[in-house]
């Protein structure tokens, strides 16, 4: 289980130490600063595309963002998820990257 407060908390870290202010990384990331704000402060869960975005922007890796959240073999699953993913042309990640995120949607809700 992800715990996003642990996520903002990780992104804060990483965006700071990137000298970049929310605007900065909200630009990158192709969203509002209120919504970097938000998941800051885990008053909204990203979705796992967003997660990249971040990632990507802070230019660390999406076990990095999530490491004080989860245990040794969810690291492992998502480095290796995110080396797959990262190896598809762009369209096909974006693709993936919704599905994956409608998938969670489904599951989320049922765990409910």
């Amino acid at each position: 289980m992800v715990d996003y407060k642990a996520l903002g908390k990780n992104i804060r870290k990483y965006r700071i130490r990137a000298g970049l202010r929310q605007e900065d990384l909200a630009e990158k990331c192709d969203c509002s600063n209120s919504h970097i704000g938000q998941v800051e402060n885990a008053r909204t869960i990203p979705s796992l595309e967003m997660v990249l975005n971040i990632a990507n922007a802070l230019d660390v890796t999406v076990d990095q963002l999530l490491i004080a959240s989860i245990d040794h073999a969810e690291v492992v699953f998502l480095r290796e998820m995110e080396e797959r993913i990262r190896k598809l042309p762009t369209a096909t990640k974006i693709m993936a990257c919704d599905e994956l995120s409608n998938l969670l949607a489904i599951i989320e809700r049922v765990h409910k």
